[in-house]
């Protein structure tokens, strides 16, 4: 079955911590798929001020690759509407998710406000809708020191939207 990807106007996005991992990561998918993009601070970081660069960024590419904080930043200020233009958020080095790293504040502060994902019909992907991207978080690290109980507490934050504390605090 071959499917139409030039109807479908979300992309994916992949987050990870380091501008070493962006780059390895970018290398590794551009090789796989083709067209990647790649932001991250060290990259003329004042350019990234500019909506029209973002849409632009969002048009050409079914992947991006890069640091939280971009990410973060670009919905802090408009220019990246994660319900209505990512579809799959992927967080490689998700264990570091915690407390106020740009990972959870995506989460408590963007993710948990959108519209559950509804089901879709495989054979049509109909309009853009505001709702949750699709998340999988990677981690080779997932047990915090060892202690098995602040892993499962940080997976059930992550599945009902607090904080481990039960603040809602902003990042």
């Amino acid at each position: 079955m071959v499917c139409d990807l030039s109807a479908v106007k979300k992309v994916s996005w992949f987050i990870a911590p380091t501008v070493a991992l962006c780059e390895q990561q970018h290398d590794v998918i551009q090789k796989a798929i083709g067209s990647v993009g790649l932001i991250h601070g060290g990259l003329e970081p004042r350019q990234w001020t500019d909506p029209n660069l973002w849409k632009d960024v969002l048009r050409k590419n079914r992947v991006i690759v890069s640091t939280p904080q971009v990410l973060l930043d670009a919905l802090i200020h408009g220019y990246v509407s994660l319900g209505r233009e990512i579809a799959l958020l992927v967080f490689d080095e998700a264990h570091h998710a915690n407390d106020d790293h740009p990972m959870n504040c995506i989460m408590r502060d963007f993710y948990f406000d959108l519209p559950i994902r509804l089901p879709t019909r495989a054979s049509s992907h109909g309009p853009v809708r505001e709702e949750r991207p699709m998340v999988l978080g990677l981690t080779a690290s997932p047990m915090f020191g060892g202690n098995a109980a602040v892993a499962f507490r940080w997976i059930s934050v992550l599945h009902v939207g607090t904080s481990a504390n039960g603040s809602d605090d902003s990042c």
